[in-house]
This record gives C-alpha cells, structure tokens and sequence, in this order.
C-alpha cells in the first residue's frame, strides 16, 4: 500500500470534487499531453511549469489509456467514488486543501530543496481529484473501477501514495483515517527536509512530534532524518552544546550560523523553522546571512520565523535597538517592540481573504476557538501593523493593535506570477503555556502529546506554507484538468 504525489489547494471550505477528466467506457475521451507537470524522475517541482499539465500550449490529444478505460458510466446519475478525511501523520488532526487524485501516468519522484513550486498542475496526469474542504473531507467521483487504484495525497512535498484494494462500481467506498493520513516517517511516502534551529524561547521540535513525525526523522544536520537540528542562541549558544539523548548517540547540532551564512547552504532544505532564541542575536546573522535567507526564499524555499526572528525581515536590536543590517524583504509592516503587551489574549481571524475565512471555519472544526477567538499564551507585539501590498495578515489582536500571524511570497516588489518561495512570521511562542521545555534535553524535553490551540494555528500555516505558490488575494486553484 504505497504510492506518492502532489497535495494542493483548495477552493472554498466546502467540499469541492474537481473531475480532472470524464473518459466513459469509449475511447473517444481524450487527455492531453502531460508535458508541463513534474514527470520525470527527480523532478525538483511539485508542479513543473508555470502553466497547466499540457505545459500551457495545447499538446496532442491522445485516446484514454491506462485507468481511464476503466471508468464506468452509472445509472440513474449515481457515480463510482471514493471519500474520506485527509489526516496530519499523527492521524488526529484532519487538514485543509490537500489534493488528493487518481494517476493515470507514472508519479515522479521529488527532490529535496529549494524549488519554485507554483500552482497548476500535479505529477501522474490525475484522472480524478478532489480537493479537501475545512474538515479534510473529500469525494472523488467517477472513479475507475477495479482491483489495485492508486490514491495520490499530498500538500507540497508531504506526499502519500495508497493503493486501494478494489473500488466497486457505482457505489462509494470510504477511505479509512489509517489510509488518508500524511506519511510519520520516510518510509511511508515523501515528507519535506527541514532545518530546524533551537532556540530559548519556543520548541518547534516538540511541535513537529505532535503533528506526528516520527523520532526516527530528527536527526542532527547532515545526517538521514527528514528534520536538521541546528543549535540557536541561546539554547546550545551557537558552540553547538545542544544533543540529542543517549538514544540517538549523543550526536550534537552544528551551529545554525552554518546553516543560514549562504543561500546554498539554506537551499538543501525545502522548509527552514526557526524556533525564537529569546533574543535577536544580531552577532549571529551578519549582512551576508540576511541576504541568504532572502535569496534562499527567493529561489522556493519556504521559512517560519517564530518571534525575536522578526530580526530577518527587521534587522534591529532587541526593544527598537540600532540598526546594524539591511533586508531586500522591503517593507512588510511596522515593527514596534512593545514588552507590556499582554501575554494572554483571545485573537481574531482575519476573515477577509480567502484562506483567512477557511482558517477560521477550521480552527472552530478542530476545537482551537474560544467563541471567535483564538486564545493565545505567549502573544507578542513586535509587529503592529502589515504593508498589505507586501505581506499577509492573518491573526490580530485589535488594542493595543498587534499582528500575531504574517505570511508573505518572495522575491517581494514582483508580480504574483513571478513569486516563488514563501515565509511566515510568527510573533508569539508556539509552545508557551504547554510545559514543553526548549533546549538540549531532546525529547525529554516534549511534555505534551496533544495540541494547544495556538499550536493547531500553527499546523494549518505549516501545511498552508508547504503548499503551491499563489497569490493569498484569490482562492486556492486546483491543476487544470488533463483531457
């Protein structure tokens, strides 16, 4: 039961079923060319060209082939399908606006790495698809029917490939959650290669074993896991005295200094978290690391900075401190290091955009809202308002007017079509209020199992992050269909 391909995103919160290509039983029904997606072997693109499937030109049409001869007209409009959730890997939470198909082609593999993913089109010429609504739900329809029917799921480069036993005709097979979760280890299906720095003040890392990646995958840089620790300041304070428990061979973490000091460095990884160090640690990201984050994301790379990390799109000291660098993000917002913010506050959802209405409606799907509100531990205000033509609002707190979700598409100052990588700015600590403890005693140090609300937040904008590049101002599309 294994297979792999591309998630993407969704329309609307409602459960939307994209019927990629209706072939019947004849072979009139036609597919075009799939020469525009990600097919060939080591593709570094979850979705190829800029264009659809058929590279954005009209290829050749060619006669159903393969699974499409095996889709079956039903009577009296019923249909062959298959439904279910889609899951994080720990099988708890379901997920929004992942994609999920039936290929008719080969799905080729992924590479790790930077890589200018825009949405349009997916791997393995889909057949069908459908595209998860705000309570993961999904229904393809017109289904080929018979033994061995390959199910692709995925979201950007978390991909899962499942063969379905036999799909009955005309009727409705339901998925199980164990077979429509993301992959918890490498052996299951594709996940990302993240780097991910500790740091004094949040710990992303117990944040990714309650999304459910396995132990197995964090490893110290360089080394097999899906997940790189390197050791931030102050947690390890860049002398790399972070380690791993005696379980994992007491390997130490490299400095994060050599991770972030090139984009080359930074562009190994499809994903980089940055866990708030409890400072800025301005001597610890000169000019020619704040340049490499930038080329990093400019080239496809996607990066989460949690809090005093603000220091890559605001390179100043802590409080308002003197400037002592430049950032080619440009003006994402205004920045105002309040400390008398309050640490507890109940946030909104900015409901205005696509995306932001579909967060809301899941958050409330998966028990995160305290009415409306979304409560947080650990709020911040360093970023009291966003350049709305630069960047993404996506939690507030309306007084003292604080931002305490930002996301953004680089290269900044292009139009939408030319924007490739993708960060999100947290101004909050992830993990406060949960008893998880940063720092070297890994994973001693992850007391909790289960989510905090402001952690489930966290969950949508990791996978919103993974995903296809588009512009926040529309709805989420999925691939053109393959005729």
């Amino acid at each position: 039961m294994s297979i792999r391909v591309p998630l993407l995103v969704a329309v609307s919160s409602v459960v939307t079923a994209w019927i990629l290509a209706a072939c019947g039983s004849t072979d009139d029904s036609k597919f075009k060319d799939g020469t525009g997606g990600s097919s060939g072997e080591g593709s570094s693109g979850i979705n190829g060209s800029l264009g659809g499937v058929d590279g954005g030109g009209g290829g050749a049409a060619k006669p159903c082939t393969n699974l499409c001869l095996q889709q079956k007209a039903c009577a009296g409009g019923a249909t062959t399908s298959l439904s279910g959730q889609v899951f994080d890997p720990a099988g708890k939470v379901p997920l929004y606006n992942v994609i999920v198909y039936v290929p008719n082609a080969p799905v080729a593999a992924l590479k790790s790495g930077a890589s200018c993913d825009r949405c349009g089109d997916v791997s393995g010429e889909p057949l069908v698809s459908a595209i998860t609504d705000t309570a993961g739900r999904f229904k393809l329809t017109n289904v080929p029917v018979g033994a061995s029917i390959p199910v692709v799921i995925q979201v950007g480069k978390w991909r899962r490939q499942i063969t379905i036993a036999n799909v009955p005709e005309c009727a409705d097979t339901a998925l199980a959650a164990e077979q429509s979760r993301l992959p918890r280890n490498h052996t299951e299906g594709d996940i990302p290669l993240m780097a991910l720095t500790t740091g004094g003040a949040d710990a992303m890392e117990c944040f990714l074993r309650k999304v459910g990646l396995e132990d197995g995958e964090f490893s110290a840089g360089g080394a097999s896991g899906r997940v790189h620790f390197y050791a931030g300041s102050p947690s390890g304070n860049q002398a790399a005295t972070a380690q791993f428990d005696g379980a994992h061979g007491g390997a130490r973490f490299s400095a994060a200094e050599g991770l972030w000091s090139s984009a080359a460095n930074l562009s190994k990884y499809d994903i980089v978290l940055l866990s708030c160090e409890g400072q800025t640690s301005p001597e610890t990201k000169p000019q020619p690391a704040l340049d490499a984050l930038y080329d990093y994301t400019s080239k496809g790379g996607r990066v989460f900075a949690s809090h005093w990390h603000r220091y890559w799109f605001d390179p100043r000291g802590d409080n308002n401190g003197a400037v002592s660098g430049t950032t080619k993000f440009g003006n994402l917002g205004t920045w105002n290091d309040d400390q008398k913010f309050p640490a507890t506050v109940g946030a909104t959802v900015d409901v205005s955009f696509p995306k932001g209405k579909a967060m809301q409606e899941w958050l409330g799907n998966v028990g995160a809202l305290t009415g409306m509100k979304l409560p947080i531990d650990g709020a911040k205000k360093n970023l009291e308002s966003v350049n709305a033509a630069n960047a993404q609002q996506w939690i507030t707190y309306p007084s003292p007017a604080a931002v305490e979700y930002m996301s953004f598409n680089v290269p900044t100052g292009v139009p939408d079509e030319q924007k490739c990588g993708r960060a999100v700015y947290s101004d909050l600590h992830v993990s406060s209020g949960v008893g998880d403890r940063p720092g070297p005693a890994w994973p001693a140090g992850c007391k909790t199992a289960e989510l905090s609300p402001q952690e489930k937040a966290l969950e949508f904008m990791l996978f919103d992050l993974s995903s296809c590049i588009q512009s926040d101002r529309a709805p989420p599309t999925p691939p053109p269909p393959v005729r």
